[in-house]
């Protein structure tokens, strides 16, 4: 039958999944970092998802699909009910870090910043880098100048910091 509905086009997808969460009936999944219809019958093509795509890959069309079901969705909707929750897992990556310096005689450093450090000795003192990571509320931007890098600068070169 041919009815309206959605169509991802992958080149504009930056697989932000928000349209997968938007999707009531669940007919958009991601998949390899991509949004994608799973099922044409569990599409209503009402478009809920296409306020939710921050790039504009998302369009409603009308093609040849299989008719919606609406007691498939429902019976999904249930089944996924049912599932127990899953833990939201928090990349490593992104957690807050301080990294104490040994102050080169095997002692922990004492927290302040050693002002003439060997040139070989990495500075780094907190993780993650990439500014997009970052906590806004974290504790070494109290007072602090900001300077952005590439996020591989401080890792690639030890003596970035200084």
């Amino acid at each position: 039958m041919k009815r309206k509905i959605v169509e991802i086009d992958a080149e504009k997808c930056n697989g932000c999944g928000l349209c997968a969460k938007a999707c009531h009936e669940g007919a958009i999944a991601m998949v390899d970092g991509k949004a994608r219809l799973v099922k044409d019958d569990y599409c209503d093509g009402m478009g809920d998802c296409l306020p939710a795509c921050p790039t504009g890959a998302i369009t409603i069309t009308e093609r040849e699909a299989a008719a919606y079901d609406e007691k498939a969705v429902a019976q999904r909707k249930a089944e996924s009910q049912a599932k127990p929750a899953d833990v939201p897992h928090i990349c490593p990556g992104k957690m807050a870090r301080m990294i104490e310096r040994g102050t080169g005689n095997g002692e922990r450093g004492t927290g302040e910043a050693n002002i003439h450090p060997p040139a070989d000795d990495s500075q780094l003192r907190q993780w993650p880098v990439q500014i997009k990571l970052v906590p806004v509320k974290a504790p070494w931007f109290d007072g602090a100048k900001l300077l952005v890098a590439a996020d591989c600068t401080a890792y690639a070169y030890a003596n970035f910091h200084r």
